[in-house]
């Protein structure tokens, strides 16, 4: 039976490097990393995980909130073209926000030996999950979120100052009563969502009311009761800063049943769909992320980690585009 010694001597590396790759317990150049992996096969050495299947150290995972989401999706495509490029493998993991899956899936990438990790984490709780692969010594990047007390590389967008310049889009045409629907404040990209928004209306003078704030679902299951509550106020309000796409259609959805109109009585903007072709009809004025660009950027990053180019953390923050369509307006008189 072949051992790791004959995988050593086949690959022409000490039997260290071997077991780093194997076990991924420590930094291995890329190229050297591969030609472990071509000595194994070769020689016919299969080692087994603590649990039982094969050791999978040219594998990478990608972990999203909502793999339906189009968003994740341009992520996704930007990190396979990268990770392709460089002979690694792509798996997707979707949490659905949930921290309970989140961990279950850092427990795979124990498990099977993943090489490396690109995550969207659920939020500030998912500190714990993400401790799990520090201790392991798997390498991994945030995307679009930080998470308090981990020291990582990350990419994200500009949210903070692209929801200001959103809002004051609204505040520009005249609008004062702006409501803003946010994503849960236990992440990061919530909070500088709403930050910006409330850096747009103290700029401009206008009070800030908690009654215009609204936390909801970023996905498909989001509840719009609130919808008709707001707008069956005294003063409902004349403009809606909202988080995403699946916010946004959701929230027209329900305009569309109460009878009011965007933009003739409620003006929206949002963070859009990357898609040009998905978005070709669409009258949403929105802010678009270059999120094929977070991919493939963190699987570069990710990659440096793994061949060890890097030790110190890389924060890349990229620029969106605000696309002026026709879900604004001036207020009604």
């Amino acid at each position: 039976m072949p051992t790791m010694a004959d995988v050593a001597r086949k690959a022409d590396v000490s039997i260290m490097t071997v077991s780093r790759v194997i076990n991924n317990t420590g930094y291995v150049k890329a190229a050297t990393r591969q030609r472990v992996l071509q000595a194994m096969q070769e020689v016919g050495y299969e080692p087994k995980s603590a649990a039982g299947p094969l050791v999978q150290t040219s594998t990478l995972v990608l972990v999203v909130p909502d793999i339906t989401n189009p968003f994740f999706t341009f992520i996704a495509r930007g990190m396979e073209d990268v990770a392709r490029k460089h002979g690694f493998r792509m798996l997707l993991a979707n949490t659905d926000e949930s921290l309970e899956k989140e961990r279950e899936y850092m427990q795979m990438c124990l498990d099977y030996r993943i090489a490396g990790v690109l995550i969207v984490p659920v939020g500030d709780p998912s500190v714990a999950n993400l401790r799990l692969l520090e201790q392991h010594h798997i390498p991994f990047v945030l995307i679009d979120r930080d998470v308090e007390g981990i020291d990582t590389d990350l990419v994200k967008g500009d949210m903070r100052p692209t929801s200001t310049q959103l809002v004051e889009h609204l505040i520009e045409l005249g609008h004062r009563r702006i409501a803003a629907v946010v994503g849960p404040l236990h992440n990061a990209a919530s909070r500088e969502r709403l930050d910006g928004y409330k850096d747009a209306l103290t700029r401009h003078g206008i009070p800030i009311r908690d009654d215009m704030i609204f936390q909801a679902s970023m996905t498909r299951d989001m509840d719009v009761s609130f919808v008709e509550a707001l707008f069956s106020a005294a003063k409902p309000p004349t403009a809606m800063f909202v988080s995403n796409m699946f916010q946004y259609a959701h929230i027209v959805r329900a305009l569309h049943h109460l009878g009011i109109r965007v933009p003739d009585d409620v003006s929206i903007v949002s963070f859009g769909n990357t898609d040009d072709l998905a978005s070709v009809d669409s009258i949403l004025t929105a802010a678009v992320q270059p999120t094929y660009n977070f991919g493939s950027l963190g699987a570069q990053l990710l990659l440096e980690r793994i061949d060890g180019v890097r030790k110190m953390s890389t924060r890349i923050v990229l620029n969106s585009e605000i696309v002026f369509r026709a879900s604004t307006a001036p207020p009604r008189p």
